[in-house]
Parts: C-alpha cells; sequence; structure tokens
C-alpha cells in the first residue's frame, strides 16, 4: 500500500509586531536612563577583600593633593543640608541664608563639591557642571573646619528627613585616593572624632573586582 504523502507547507511568523514592540522598550529605556554623572575629582582606591557596600551616606572624599569633597545621597538631602548650615551656622555663614531659589535648584543638582563656603554664592551662579568642577577642596583645618559643619548639618538634615523619632544616624564613609598622604584622611578622621562620630566606613575596591567599592567599618 502506497504511503500517504503530507503536503509540507511553509510556515512564517509576521515579526512585525515583536520588533516594533522591542524598540520601543529600547526607546522607553534610552529616554528614561539616567548616566552616572562624571565625579569632579578622580579616586583611585586602595583594595580590600570586605563585600560591605555603601549606598545611602555622606560620602567624604579625600583626593591625591589631600583635598576633602563631600557627597549627599539625594538632591533633597543637599537642599535640607545647605538650609541646616545657614540656620545652625548662620554667624559663621550668613551668606548662606539668602540665596535665591535659583542658587539652591544649583546647589541640589550638584552631587560632589568641594570649594570653600564663602565662594559657594558666586559658584551658584553658574551651572551644576561647571561648580562641580570647582576643586579647591573643603576647607578642614584647625582654624576653618568647614568640613566638620557640612558633615553635621548632613546629619541634622538626615534626622529631619528620615529619622525624626530615632536616633538612627546615617551612615559616614570616607573614601580617599590610595597614593594620598595619610595626613589628609587623619584629618578628616579628627574632623569626625571631634564631633563625637566614632563610627565610619573607608570605601576600598574589593580585591579582584576593580570596580565594586567595598567598605571595611571602622
Amino acid at each position: 500500500m502506497p504511503k500517504v504523502k503530507i503536503p509540507r507547507k511553509s510556515t512564517s511568523v509576521d515579526m512585525t509586531a515583536m520588533c516594533d514592540v522591542s524598540f520601543l522598550l529600547l526607546t522607553f529605556f534610552i529616554l528614561t536612563s539616567k548616566f552616572k554623572p562624571t565625579e569632579p575629582v578622580a579616586i583611585d582606591l586602595p583594595n580590600s577583600r570586605s563585600e560591605i557596600t555603601v549606598t545611602d551616606a555622606i560620602k567624604i572624599s579625600v583626593d591625591k593633593n589631600g583635598k576633602a569633597y563631600i557627597n549627599y545621597p539625594s538632591a533633597a538631602f543637599r537642599l535640607h543640608a545647605l538650609a541646616k548650615m545657614g540656620e545652625i551656622y548662620k554667624d559663621k555663614y550668613p551668606y548662606l541664608v539668602n540665596l535665591t531659589d535659583k542658587q539652591k535648584a544649583v546647589f541640589g543638582q550638584v552631587e560632589t563639591f568641594g570649594c570653600d563656603a564663602r565662594a559657594l554664592p558666586d559658584l551658584l551662579t553658574k551651572k551644576p557642571d561647571e561648580v562641580s568642577k570647582i576643586t579647591t577642596g573643603i576647607p578642614m583645618d584647625s582654624a576653618d573646619n568647614q568640613l566638620g559643619d557640612w558633615i553635621m548639618a548632613g546629619r541634622y538634615a538626615d534626622v529631619d528627613l528620615n529619622h525624626p523619632s530615632a536616633r538612627t544616624a546615617i551612615r559616614i564613609a570616607i573614601k580617599g585616593d590610595k597614593t594620598t598622604d595619610v595626613k589628609a584622611v587623619q584629618q578628616v578622621i579628627k574632623t569626625l572624632t571631634e564631633r563625637d562620630i566614632h563610627t565610619f566606613n573607608l570605601i576600598t575596591t574589593l580585591a579582584g573586582a576593580s570596580k565594586r567599592e567595598a567598605a571595611p567599618e571602622n
């Protein structure tokens, strides 16, 4: 008995709809993505084997020249810390009290800054990326320790924003360049201890993973 031959039919799948959806999703992610801004100072981190990651923290960077910079977690946090500087230290920084809304908006967009507070009102008339490029460093010597004031303003801002009814304090992290003078990092630590801050982290690069940050706690 002869075999029954089943006619072969070519199958075709219309991929137009799937391609449209794929390109729509790709366009959506491209338009909504926020790229990490370039840091104003390059910090070459030392290695560590700790796997503790630091995210929500007040970060203090010390570059290879021993200059200090500060980074707050968010724009709202930065604006609140700026307000605290004008409120708590108004006698020391009266020029920070009467900043315009435009100047405050610029400050909110500057993720990492390092300059003398006296120069801040003039700098905030520029664009945020131009302010970030000013790398004079925040004074932290015994005669004029502005870094300590910014740290405390950040801690007061954290209490108002995140922990109004608790004694939990925001994490403090130091990110020092591996080639910097150790005395500069020691000065940052001294600034913290003088303000009764004895728990903090040192941000390093995890050994074997050069782009990952680890933070052994002190």
